[in-house]
């Protein structure tokens, strides 16, 4: 597992809280959902997906890096 730091405005914090207090998930997965959700869209777009998938673990997890 590696350490992120990611910098929001108030706004866009509170707009977070809400969002995953109302999927009832805590803000770290929601986050870390959503990078992932974007990255996957760009391996698409990149023609990227096999590298992707290749770098993939068991049941769909990514790998510790």
């Amino acid at each position: 597992m590696k350490l992120v730091t990611v910098w929001f405005t108030e706004e866009e914090k509170a707009f977070l809280d809400e969002l995953a207090k109302t999927e009832d998930v805590t803000l770290s997965k929601a986050l870390r959902e959503g990078a992932q959700l974007y990255f996957e869209d760009a391996a698409k777009k990149l023609g990227a997906s096999d590298w992707l998938e290749a770098r993939r673990g068991e049941g769909g997890e990514a790998r510790p890096a």
